[in-house]
């Protein structure tokens, strides 16, 4: 349960008020309304004249958010109720040379203006700031009267960005092995008279005589100890696997059928990377009626082939959504962490969104609709230290 963020100072813009933390800090800014500044945190409002409605301004913006920064990656995008106008809020993760940005952008219109608020904090910070992120956006009031205008249906949102690849040499598993029993070591010059060996030498993973580079020194130190990866695994539609696995800022993508690629990355471009994998973009999210499923029936489905079964007709009758959300193509993902014995299981529908796989009890599995930028978040407090 969130715990009631305390917010004591209110600020007021021409288009809007809102209440932040007296510790914040108001700034001066010629390019914006208003800009606070407080634990990491940066508030910025702007506002121009519109007279466009909610759903062109917002397709408007997601066009141009990820050319605005290469490597931009929008996680979420949902309709907004409490500013008192007709709102969106998109969230999404830009790179940084001090570590990835992850931002909260609530924007509304009131038929004479448009209001950009902005809110942007390190993405190591996301998890333990999120309280105080959404109290200040639930606090956020439009000023300006705005006129009633018929309802329409929500504006089309743009696929998801082409999953990154991994950048690195791409080895056998006998190769990787090999590689991994080298942690600690500096000079290993049996390496010559193995066929692993010589696959790590031509790759430049290893010198002539059996040296490691520098490079490959910093590659192997996560994998030293007992440390165990965070993985993430997925079955997809046409049923190939695929298998990303992280130690720290250490990452082998693939499986030892297609081959292993080995590389170094930060943890948060690790996070984009994944985020990539699973498909996380902005997509409309409502809930199924329907907030379990037979077990038995829900675990022949994640299953996949040829026997995953229909959906019954009565639930296809009773639950709409759910019926078009199991008709579609599935990739079954299943986040594995150290420590923990039980993986985070999440569906994704094509061109639909996501769904998690929760408990079962008394034969019934709970299978709910979930945001994409929930599923971010589950990256994120799986794949960044605390």
């Amino acid at each position: 349960m969130a715990v009631p963020v305390p917010l004591g100072t209110e600020d007021r813009t021409a288009r809007l008020t809102l209440r932040r933390p007296d510790r914040w800090r108001r700034e001066d800014s010629s390019q914006a309304d208003l800009r606070v500044t407080g634990d990491d945190i940066v508030l910025t409002v702007r506002s121009r004249p519109s007279d466009r409605a909610i759903g062109d301004e917002n397709t408007g913006l997601l066009a141009r958010l990820p050319g605005s920064v290469d490597g931009l990656l929008l996680v979420g995008c949902d309709t907004w109720t409490a500013a008192g106008a007709p709102a969106r809020l998109v969230e999404y993760v830009r790179p940084d040379d001090e570590g990835d940005v992850a931002g909260a952008h609530l924007l509304f219109v009131t038929g004479r203006h448009r209001v950009d608020l902005t809110i942007e904090r390190p993405l190591r910070r996301l998890l333990e700031t999120d309280d105080l992120v959404f109290a200040v956006l639930e606090s956020v009031r439009a000023t300006e009267p705005v006129p009633v205008r018929p309802e329409r249906d929500l504006e089309p949102l743009p696929d998801p960005a082409p999953a990154p690849a991994l950048d690195g040499p791409r080895l056998s598993a006998a190769a990787v092995g090999t590689l991994g029993s080298l942690a600690g070591r500096r000079w290993n010059p049996t390496l010559l008279r193995t066929a692993a060996g010589r696959e790590l030498i031509e790759a430049g993973l290893v010198g002539r005589l059996g040296t490691l580079p520098e490079a490959t020194q910093t590659l192997l130190g996560p994998w030293q100890g007992d440390a165990q990866p965070v993985t993430l695994e997925q079955h997809l539609p046409d049923g190939g696997e695929s298998r990303l696995q992280a130690w720290s800022e250490t990452v082998v993508d693939g499986t030892d059928e297609t081959g292993l690629v080995v590389a170094s990355l930060t943890p948060d471009r690790v996070v984009a990377l994944a985020a990539g994998r699973l498909g996380v973009g902005p997509a409309w999210t409502f809930p199924f009626r329907t907030g379990s499923l037979p077990a038995h029936l829900l675990g022949r489905k994640l299953a996949g082939g040829a026997d995953a079964p229909d959906l019954p007709e009565s639930l296809v009758e009773a639950d709409p959504r759910l019926a078009r959300f199991w008709a579609a193509p599935w990739t079954v993902s299943y986040l594995r962490r150290p420590g923990k014995p039980k993986p985070i299981t999440i569906v994704h529908a094509d061109e639909l969104g996501f769904a998690r796989v929760g408990k079962t009890e008394a034969g019934e599995t709970v299978f709910v609709t979930d945001s994409p930028a929930n599923v971010h978040r589950s990256l994120v407090r799986a794949l960044l230290p605390a």
